[in-house]
């Protein structure tokens, strides 16, 4: 079952949650607890600290899940150009770590555009192509 996109508005930030591709790494939680808390009813709280701040613990996200808009900003359609490269990460017994700007083009035809994302190796996700934690619970090891 989907889970539906979280949304956390604040003073000139909008954090963007999406359940469905976390795979619950903590980097968030060791980033800025301030703002990211799992013991918060409202575990998102963008009061917490400053925009900047957000944006910089947002951006250590390996799944992509969490995503910032500047309020007054247009949202970003599509990658945004780059000439950094794409690095790409096999995570120990986990997902592959994409870093940098990627269009996925899903098996229904659906085109996904993020700034990084974590993509399946072990095949028991339910949000194929993206890692949503399954290999923690059916055990997955890296191919060695």
């Amino acid at each position: 079952m989907t889970k539906r996109l979280q949304v956390y508005e604040g003073d000139g930030i909008v954090v963007t949650f999406d359940p469905n591709v976390c795979i619950h790494s903590a980097v968030c939680l060791r980033a800025l607890p301030a703002v990211f808390d799992v013991a918060q009813k409202r575990w998102i709280q963008v009061e917490g600290a400053e925009p900047d701040a957000i944006v910089a613990a947002v951006a250590k996200c390996p799944s992509g899940a969490l995503q910032t808009v500047r309020l007054g900003q247009a949202v970003p359609r599509g990658a945004p150009p780059t000439a950094a490269p794409v690095e790409v990460t096999p995570r120990p017994n986990g997902p592959l770590l994409i870093r940098g700007p990627i269009r996925v083009t899903k098996e229904n035809g659906e085109v996904v555009d993020r700034a990084s994302c974590s993509l399946c190796r072990c095949g028991a996700t339910g949000t194929a192509p993206f890692c949503d934690g399954s290999h923690n619970r059916i055990g997955f090891k890296s191919p060695s």
